[in-house]
């Protein structure tokens, strides 16, 4: 099987070096004071991996593999933007109620829960500040979930951003999602989880596998629409749609373009910190528009996912 090359800038080594794992990927980390062109290189390392193992069929899986379809590439179209009123690491993004619910990371500010008005203006709900770092956010029942990084705690919250309760999590907290019965969450290793929202109990477990026949790690922000599960690929400019109950990866859309569509000052915003990555999917039940955006983006982008060379014909 290819030796995928991957990336992570979350946690930080002595050196750059190439690491090994349980999967068939091969990782590279940066030192906690690398230089912005070392963070620039692991990005690219990261993004043509991420397009190697989901765009080739490069052999065929062992038989005991699940089988999956080559992935659709989806094109996203943009209607419109919304300009933040703050900015905010965007670690989890969900629509409720004709407003966005917003969870960020305590990396360059406070692990908190915004909620987004739909002309951009930011209200913090809760704010943590920096004793923990916010992960995935969801809203199931009238309850917003907020995972967390590496401190093993599920917060619980009103809609209002009072909390309710704390659940444990033996797993790190990456994305998270609702299917309107159970709580969906990534760790960051090729894993979806299934837990039940009362308590966490991990209910059921499924391995995320590409048409390669390999496990896509770093699915990150997640947001549950239609059967079908959308997820950021961490320090990549790609989005995939999984079936959760298959684990197989059936679309992909390389978002990149969104970047062109920035002012310079925009631009700048983004490229004050190797950490402002693509990260923040929602969608509007009711008009079907996804919201996209990324870490400390001063901006919030609506339009639709459509099948690839279909966008100019609607």
């Amino acid at each position: 099987m290819l030796n995928i090359v991957h990336c992570n800038t979350k946690n930080k080594s002595l050196r750059m070096r190439k690491v090994p794992t349980r999967t068939s990927f091969c990782r590279y980390e940066c030192v906690a004071t690398a230089t912005q062109s070392c963070h620039e290189t692991l990005m690219r390392l990261c993004h043509s991996a991420f397009v190697i193992v989901l765009s080739l069929p490069l052999s065929a899986p062992p038989a005991a593999a699940r089988e999956c379809p080559v992935p659709e590439q989806l094109d996203f179209v943009v209607d419109k933007k919304i300009d933040r009123s703050e900015r905010g690491l965007t670690q989890g993004l969900e629509f409720h109620d004709g407003k966005l619910y917003e969870s960020t990371g305590r990396a360059l500010g406070d692990t908190r829960i915004n909620m987004i008005d739909l002309d951009g203006t930011v209200t913090a709900l809760a704010n943590l500040g920096d004793t923990v770092f916010g992960e995935g956010l969801t809203i199931l029942n009238g309850e917003v979930f907020q995972l967390t990084w590496q401190e093993n705690i599920v917060f619980v919250y009103d809609l209002e951003g009072n909390l309710l309760r704390q659940m444990p999590n033996p797993y790190t907290g990456w994305g998270l999602a609702s299917d309107g019965e159970h709580l969906l969450f990534t760790d960051g290793e090729g894993q979806l989880r299934f837990a039940d929202p009362k308590t966490f109990e991990i209910t059921r477990e499924i391995e995320l596998r590409t048409a390669a026949g390999v496990s896509p790690v770093w699915m990150n922000e997640l947001e549950y629409v239609d059967g079908k599960l959308y997820g950021n690929i961490f320090t990549s400019d790609w989005i995939i749609r999984v079936d959760p109950q298959s684990g197989c990866v059936e679309a992909v859309s390389d978002m990149a373009h969104l970047r062109s569509q920035l002012s310079a000052e925009e631009l700048a915003q983004i490229a004050d910190s190797p950490e402002n990555v693509l990260n923040g999917i929602a969608r509007d039940p009711q008009s079907k528009k996804f919201y996209i955006t990324g870490k400390r983006w001063p901006m919030i982008f609506v339009g639709d996912f459509r099948q690839q060379g279909t966008a100019s014909q609607q």
